[in-house]
């Protein structure tokens, strides 16, 4: 890692005239054009997505042909042709290259998918996207892969259509993500996957802590929120998420200050001060408890060992 930056780059949606948030779909960097008679091609992702960034919306990685990397928040996935890969808002990641790809980036926000689809499972229950228990890579034979390449030409062709019904686009996302949905629950029962279904405070509690772990660190600022006694709340995360709720919610606080301290030049210090945690000592101290390094010898090992 030869240049650090201060912050790690986030990258947002292109604004839009439409009061309704846009769905964008592009190509991989280095992907052959996908419709060369087309008059209006398919547009290469503008973003680098050889480096660590992160983003403020959803992406779906439609991933036809192509060998590399993919890393998504310390964890590596080795791609080896046809996948479907899903990120949620802050999550850092970058892909290696090793081989061109083919196939399309879906980006879209929350709002877009639930402006056109207001009766579908909310986002942060899909196994993909759920906290804590994300299935972030499903593989894909090849009955599902030319499954997916139909719907996902289909989204491009009216993507790219400007008199396209917008309606239309935000359907076919719906489906799309219906049908990942089943995918993604058939290879969970296919590993003997326990408690696959979660219950609904526990989603409800999840999504808070996803949205707000920065600003609420405590359990009863969660459970006031629920409607529920934080010793309830807590049993009830232990149950179906493995860990009490204080547990949980300092792990989503430590994932954070584990970005910062290997893709930024934070101090340790300044690292705490950016997740609330006023006390630097009491953060080198809970940091070393649960990784049991302190902040900055995590951030040498990890650096060392290739990011």
């Amino acid at each position: 890692m030869t240049s650090v930056p201060d912050s790690i780059p986030i990258h947002s949606l292109p604004k839009t005239p439409s009061r309704v948030p846009a769905l964008k779909i592009f190509r991989f960097k280095n992907s052959i054009n996908i419709n060369k008679e087309s008059p209006i091609s398919l547009p290469i992702t503008p973003l680098p997505t050889d480096t660590p960034h992160r983003h403020t919306y959803y992406e779906i990685l439609f991933i036809e042909e192509g060998q590399g990397f993919h890393e998504i928040d310390f964890h590596s996935y080795n791609i080896q042709g046809s996948g479907l890969h899903f990120l949620t808002p802050g999550q850092v990641h970058l892909l290696t290259f090793s081989t061109s790809f083919q196939g399309y980036i879906v980006a879209f926000s929350e709002d877009f998918y639930t402006f056109y689809n207001p009766v579908n499972q909310p986002l942060s229950q899909l196994p993909f996207f759920q906290p804590a228990r994300r299935q972030p890579i499903i593989t894909l034979s090849e009955s599902d892969k030319h499954y997916f390449h139909n719907i996902l030409e289909n989204m491009v062709a009216d993507h790219l259509n400007s008199e396209a019904d917008q309606t239309l686009i935000g359907r076919y996302l719906g489906l799309l993500l219906q049908k990942c949905g089943l995918l993604a629950q058939r290879n969970a029962e296919s590993q003997e996957s326990a408690m696959l279904t979660i219950p609904e405070l526990v989603g409800r509690f999840q999504e808070l802590v996803e949205k707000n772990f920065l600003i609420k660190h405590e359990v009863q600022q969660y459970a006031q929120e629920l409607s529920v006694s934080p010793d309830y709340l807590s049993k009830i995360t232990k149950k179906y998420l493995g860990t009490p709720s204080q547990e949980y919610i300092l792990d989503k606080l430590l994932l954070e200050a584990k970005r910062l301290l290997v893709f930024t030049n934070l101090s340790s210090k300044e690292v705490a001060y950016h997740i609330h945690l006023d006390d630097p000592s009491y953060f080198s101290r809970i940091f070393k408890r649960k990784t049991g390094l302190t902040p900055n010898e995590y951030r040498d090992q990890v650096r060392k060992s290739a990011i």
